[in-house]
């Protein structure tokens, strides 16, 4: 799979906040996104999950323009909300239902003991509701992963558990033969250990 950005920006208003793109990541891609808190790297991962609509410009995947990119992205970042009544298995089953996971994955990899899966996820500390989403989206069977500043409220342990997770969920898969990553970060090494390029929202390339 390539990703190709073709004059992508995004504007609030008249403010912009995203300007534009022109890029294009081949397959395996490892891209990891710098930048404070409102330079726009949340922006720009919405933008590729789809989430939020570009003001102007193209994704192309694969020589293909995409319009259903939440069909071949998976995303988590900080503003992503789940049920806090439902129980943490209630979660898998339901995004299983919607998109599958990476075989090889299951609910017992995020390190929780097996009588708590039933439990409601508003129970559990921030660290443990970070796996969950984080999980959810590793283990989608996705070609794009997406994550936004992904070792927020993880301790030491959680920062390991995450950088091993993704590690073992980058290869390809049953249905998709590779997998770019995205990574956007507050500039913290831990969170982009395996990118290989480096930006700024700006599209501009950083040198770390």
């Amino acid at each position: 799979m390539a990703l190709e950005l073709i004059s992508l920006s995004k504007l609030f208003g008249t403010k912009e906040v995203i300007p534009e793109w022109n890029v294009k990541w081949e397959s395996d891609s490892r891209i990891g996104i710098f930048g404070n808190n409102g330079s726009g790297k949340s922006t720009f991962l919405k933008l590729l999950s789809g989430q939020l609509s570009p003001s102007s410009g193209k994704i192309i995947i694969s020589g293909i323009p995409e319009e259903n990119l939440s069909q071949k992205s998976s995303y988590c970042g900080p503003d992503l909300d789940l049920f806090k009544k439902f129980t943490i298995k209630e979660h898998f089953e339901y995004h299983n239902s919607l998109k599958p996971l990476r075989s090889g994955n299951s609910i017992h990899e995020i390190g929780i003991a097996s009588n708590d899966l039933n439990k409601p996820l508003g129970s559990f500390s921030s660290g443990m509701k970070q796996r969950v989403k984080l999980a959810l989206s590793i283990f989608s069977n996705s070609p794009l992963l997406l994550l936004d500043e992904p070792i927020s409220h993880l301790d030491t342990e959680g920062i390991k558990w995450y950088q091993e997770c993704l590690s073992s969920n980058l290869s390809p898969s049953t249905e998709f033969n590779d997998r770019i990553l995205i990574v956007a970060s507050n500039h913290r090494q831990e969170e982009t250990y395996n990118c290989t390029s480096y930006y700024l929202p700006s599209g501009k390339t950083f040198v770390p």
